[in-house]
């Protein structure tokens, strides 16, 4: 038998075309990831040796059209070599410009559509159609409906902290001249959205449409009755304290020249009476945004650290050329949230909550971005995933059956349903002691879920029936591993968020403020011996300041974006380095914390001292556990649910590994798993 030859799209590229740069796509190895279709000799296909060879089996073709999808304007062939490149070497194509756009690598290579470009569908020639809109000036126009591209993706390249008001006010001033200085350039009114969270009041100006629109979006309107009694409960903590309740300002900055020759520029842009009468700096080296590291304005946050008695009665927090609302969420609104309720003793959580029992209390379930808070809120929820409650009413209609008759079992598990697997919020909470008597609740921070796209329970059925703001909307470069899924719009791009909107009612969700039951700190490490564990408070100060992502990095409370985060994150003071720098913090080494630095480590310990006792006083009214999602999505639900509805079955056995809880849900409830963790008693 002769060896199966293994073609690519390289070997059938017209000798003429190897070199052209216009119709050929290079990785940095010089491997063809894409070409344009008159540079591949389609005759010799049928001509080739052995097995016949197709154009499927070569790649994708996209076929590109004008905006009435009268005229082609180009065919161009995605390699199916790219599904092998994004897995063994991403890196080599990243960066990488193609007609259609620019490649990018992360969890997978995606391919960032050029703006004005929009995915139409797949033809019965299975080629991609995508069409462009020559008329369209809107930059930020993503490829699929009520989508948005944003200039960065991810976190601001700086966080710059300053340490003396004096600075800090000098920002704001600069700050407050450019946006006069777009207004005059651009002819437009600086955008001021104003909103509420947790009763919080924000005001964010900028020149940024984007971020204007999803902070209305995300957040609550300034007379929510709900939001409007919250605010009235924190004036009261503040005047009992002796204080005003804090308001919180944003400034957003987008287009600030990122070196000289943009800023000459710019300044021509103004008429010539405002060029030197705005507060504006005399050269862009002199900006108080400028970056002497790159030489350049570079995407940054400005922030004032400060002991908490030092906050003012207004915090400002300045976000610099970047549009990215995950940036804006954490780093404006929701580092000083934690800062405002600090003083008062209340904790700002990076977590979600859900009711997942049946006495209707809430778990909160704490973690970095990535460790499935979203999933752990949401899984019960979804109404169109029905085998999902299914499966939730079949348990709890065994446990009613140990006391009751079935048919009254039955009957009881209905009745629960609509009480439990409810999404209360998905990312973001407050942690609120009530009443005094060792009682916890919950306060929501978001009208709006701002989630990744990616695993989102129940996708298809909002795509189909709803146009959900989608931001940073991709197309797949091979990392799907599925050649079929070449240059598709697949939502698996890591940092693809939607906003979902819950009057949608997709899921069952109520955000009202509801008395805490458990606590969960959400783990991904193939290395724990456990999937549930329960701690002690000080075991679990320990597991909260080392914070270990799913990645093996450390974010110190699971939370890298207070500043007091940022700033020991800078210092490299973080994992265990950071537990024995706090130890060291409480005998009176403050230095440890900021690199031998005496006053900005007192601050810093200011700040994570009191985070460490409010969730000492939470842990000790509240259970705490672990939870290990490694061995599985499905496995790791049913752990977050057995711990909610029996949180004291772990008073005499505190932890429980794979194999253990496995067994203890095949005994209980007749569950079993496959080896990714998946239900195998039931299908979908």
């Amino acid at each position: 038998m002769e060896p199966t030859t293994t073609h690519t799209l390289a070997d059938f590229l017209k000798p003429s075309a190897l070199k052209n740069r216009n119709l050929v796509w290079r990785d940095r190895d010089g491997r063809v990831v894409a070409a344009d279709e008159r540079a591949i000799d389609l005759s010799r296909l049928s001509a080739s040796n052995g097995a016949p060879v197709t154009l499927i089996d070569l790649g994708r073709r996209v076929r590109l059209f004008n905006s009435d999808m009268s005229k082609e304007l180009r065919s161009v062939v995605l390699s199916s070599d790219l599904v092998r490149l994004s897995k063994e070497s991403p890196q080599s194509v990243a960066g990488i410009e193609t007609p259609l756009g620019k490649v990018i690598s992360d969890h997978g290579l995606y391919l960032k559509l050029r703006p004005g470009l929009s995915e139409v569908g797949i033809n019965d020639r299975n080629d991609l159609i995508l069409r462009h809109d020559e008329s369209d000036g809107d930059a930020t126009r993503g490829p699929v409906i009520n989508s948005a591209n944003t200039v960065i993706a991810g976190r601001a390249e700086r966080l710059v902290t300053r340490t003396r008001r004096e600075d800090h006010e000098a920002d704001r001033a600069e700050a407050l001249a450019w946006l006069r200085a777009f207004e005059l350039a651009d002819k437009r009114k600086t955008l001021v959205s104003k909103f509420l969270c947790a009763g919080v009041s924000y005001a964010q100006c900028g020149n940024v449409p984007y971020l204007y629109r999803t902070s209305r979006l995300n957040f609550f309107a300034t007379r929510d009755p709900a939001m409007l009694k919250m605010r009235a409960d924190l004036e009261e903590r503040f005047r009992k304290v002796g204080r005003k309740l804090p308001n919180v300002e944003i400034i957003s900055l987008i287009g600030v020249p990122r070196n000289e020759a943009e800023y000459r520029a710019f300044l021509r842009r103004l008429p010539a009476k405002h060029r030197h009468t705005l507060g504006l700096p005399s050269t862009l080296a002199r900006s108080r945004f400028f970056d002497p590291k790159n030489r350049a304005v570079v995407s940054s946050n400005f922030v004032f650290f400060c002991p908490l008695s030092d906050l003012g009665d207004r915090v400002t927090v300045m976000t610099v050329n970047t549009d990215y609302h995950g940036e804006v969420k954490s780093r404006g609104v929701l580092s000083p949230l934690m800062a405002i309720m600090s003083l008062i003793g209340i904790i700002s959580a990076h977590a979600g909550t859900a009711v997942q029992n049946s006495r209707g209390t809430a778990t909160t379930f704490t973690g970095p971005t990535g460790t499935g808070k979203t999933t752990a809120c949401t899984f019960w929820a979804e109404k169109n995933e029905r085998y999902r409650r299914e499966e939730l009413r079949r348990r709890y209609e065994i446990d009613f059956a140990r006391n009751h008759s079935p048919e009254a079992a039955r009957t009881m598990a209905e009745e629960l349903m609509p009480k439990v697997g409810i999404l209360c919020q998905e990312d973001w909470v407050e942690i609120v002691p009530h009443d005094g008597a060792h009682r916890w609740v919950f306060w929501p921070t978001e009208r709006t879920c701002y989630a990744r796209t990616g695993g989102f329970p129940g996708l298809r059925f909002v795509l189909a029936e709803n146009a959900p703001l989608l931001e940073n909307a991709c197309a797949d470069f091979g990392a799907a591993g599925d050649p079929a899924k070449l240059g598709r719009v697949t939502h698996d791009y890591f940092p693809e968020r939607l906003f979902y909107d819950p009057d949608w009612n997709h899921m069952l969700y109520d955000r009202s403020p509801r008395q805490i039951s458990a606590n969960v700190f959400l783990e991904r490490d193939r290395g724990l011996d456990f999937i549930i564990k329960r701690v002690t408070p000080q075991e679990g100060v320990h597991w909260l300041l080392k914070g270990r992502t799913p990645q093996g990095k450390f974010e110190p409370l699971y939370n890298a974006y207070p500043d007091f985060s940022g700033l020991l994150m800078a210092y490299g003071v973080v994992g265990d380095r950071l537990v024995e720098a706090y130890e060291a913090a409480k005998a009176g080494d403050h230095a440890a914390l900021a690199g031998g630095d005496e006053v900005i480590g007192r601050a810093l310990f200011d700040k994570l001292n009191i985070q460490v006792n409010l969730w000492l006083s939470h842990m000790a009214d509240v259970p705490t556990f672990i939870v290990n999602g490694a061995p599985g999505l499905e496995i790791t639900q049913d752990a977050n649910w057995f711990l909610s509805e029996y949180p004291d079955f772990f008073d005499s056995r505190p932890t429980l590994g794979i194999d253990e809880f496995k067994e203890l849900m095949r005994e209980r409830y007749g569950v079993t798993y496959g080896d990714r963790g998946q239900w195998t008693h039931i299908t979908r």
